[in-house]
């Protein structure tokens, strides 16, 4: 913190004067210094506003089901355990990518969980012989991004290729969360 009286200003004004002018000053910028503060208030309370909104959107975009996993006791209970990686709580993770307004963070963690609980789901049916082997889990969400990046441009020809390859291969081993059954188009429930 910058000081501007020195001890010499003390010393030849006396503490009495130097008190009564930093009194005085205060009194004269109290009334501007909480108009700034109620304004710096609100421009959080806006910032905070828009960055849910912003984040809201993004999730409905790519995990257009977040509002009910965002309630639903396993995601809670998976938020509450360390991140295997940093060891620190997921939910001290997420709040973090919250506050920051890192939508891609937060989407991602919304993956995470419903990668882990289809790949769990999957080892689960799958019996302890493949429980070694971890193949990527794809949600819907993600399939349409892909189809969305491609009808862009972003996505060139090999790469699209060896993604419908891999998307095939995903779907026949029951890696897709969400997939369409091929009989009547409705999603598939595990």
């Amino acid at each position: 913190m910058a000081t501007y009286l020195t001890h010499d200003d003390v010393a030849n004004f006396g503490p009495e004067l130097v008190d009564f002018s930093q009194r005085a000053a205060v009194q004269a910028v109290a009334p501007h210094l909480q108009a700034l503060e109620q304004q710096n208030a609100e421009l959080r309370h806006h910032l905070a506003r828009q960055t849910k909104h912003t984040i809201d959107q993004a999730l409905d975009n790519a995990v257009p089901n977040w509002r009910e996993i965002n309630s639903d006791s396993r995601w809670l209970a998976w938020l509450a355990e360390s991140d295997p990686y940093s060891r620190v709580k997921r939910q001290r993770l997420l709040d973090e990518a919250v506050e920051r307004g890192d939508a891609n963070r937060v989407i991602a963690f919304f993956r995470g969980f419903l990668g882990e609980a289809a790949w769990r789901q999957g080892q689960a049916q799958a019996g302890p012989r493949q429980a070694t082997i971890r193949q990527p889990i794809y949600t819907r969400p993600q399939i349409t991004e892909m189809a969305r990046r491609r009808q862009k441009g972003f996505i060139g020809d090999e790469e699209w290729h060896r993604w419908e390859y891999e998307l095939c291969r995903a779907s026949k081993e029951g890696r897709v969360v969400g997939a369409l059954s091929l009989d009547d188009g409705v999603p598939v429930t595990r």
